[in-house]
């Protein structure tokens, strides 16, 4: 059993989300409902691994790249999503903005295209602007209360030879859509069609409702 009700002062501790809010907004007496942060405190199993870390005084320069940490990602892939990843595959970087920018520097050049499902985060429009590439807006219809893809569209934007990159969102920030099989499939199959390269955004793959269920592109990619 877990409280989710437990109230935890965080001022006064150099967050982002309460100790800021006036160099953020201008103004102090905001809700800061915009940051992707939570006021849950650490189950117990993990604060207890790092208070034993904490025993020993010095904190030197850490590896991460061995199989004990990376063993630990593939695993939760495995558990969490009946989904295999090879340890090579896995990387370090600081944010995901970090590596979201080093791919659209990797995978096109100057001006070209980088289409995105909006509405967006709005760090998507500063990545590819900084970058210098051109973003391409494929508009998500919105009825009932529901985000679905403009595939009509999409498909129109990815035969522009221009356009060489798809940032997706999966599942979706800010609608909450979690796109299905069907919706992945799709976008996969054009992609592959008009050769356009695919960054997709997971970071919030834990984060769905019981009648949901996030698939990683991974699984799609490897069966189609």
């Amino acid at each position: 059993m877990y409280n989710f009700d437990k109230v935890i002062d965080r001022t006064g501790t150099n967050c982002t989300q309460w100790d800021y809010v006036q160099d953020r907004f201008g103004q102090s007496d905001l809700l800061p409902f915009t940051i992707s942060d939570t006021d849950f405190a650490l189950p117990d199993t993990i604060m207890e691994h790092l208070n034993n870390r904490m025993k020993h005084p010095i904190f030197g320069y850490t590896r991460w790249n061995h199989t004990d940490f990376k063993s630990t990602v593939t695993n939760w892939y495995k558990k969490r999503f009946n989904t295999e990843i090879n340890e090579d595959w896995i990387y370090y970087t600081p944010t995901v903005i970090y590596a979201v920018s080093q791919l659209i520097h990797m995978k096109s050049n100057l001006n070209d295209g980088v289409i995105i499902q909006t509405p967006a985060y709005d760090a998507f429009y500063n990545v590819i602007k900084e970058n210098h590439r051109t973003v391409v807006e494929n508009q998500l219809f919105y009825e009932d209360g529901y985000y679905t893809i403009d595939f009509k569209q999409l498909e129109m934007q990815l035969a522009k030879p221009e356009n060489k990159i798809l940032l997706l969102c999966s599942p979706h920030n800010p609608t909450g859509r979690v796109w299905t099989e069907d919706e992945l499939t799709t976008i996969i199959k054009l992609c592959q069609e008009h050769h356009v390269y695919i960054i997709s955004d997971e970071i919030h793959m834990n984060i769905f409702r019981k009648e949901n269920n996030h698939i990683p592109i991974q699984n799609k990619i490897k069966m189609i």
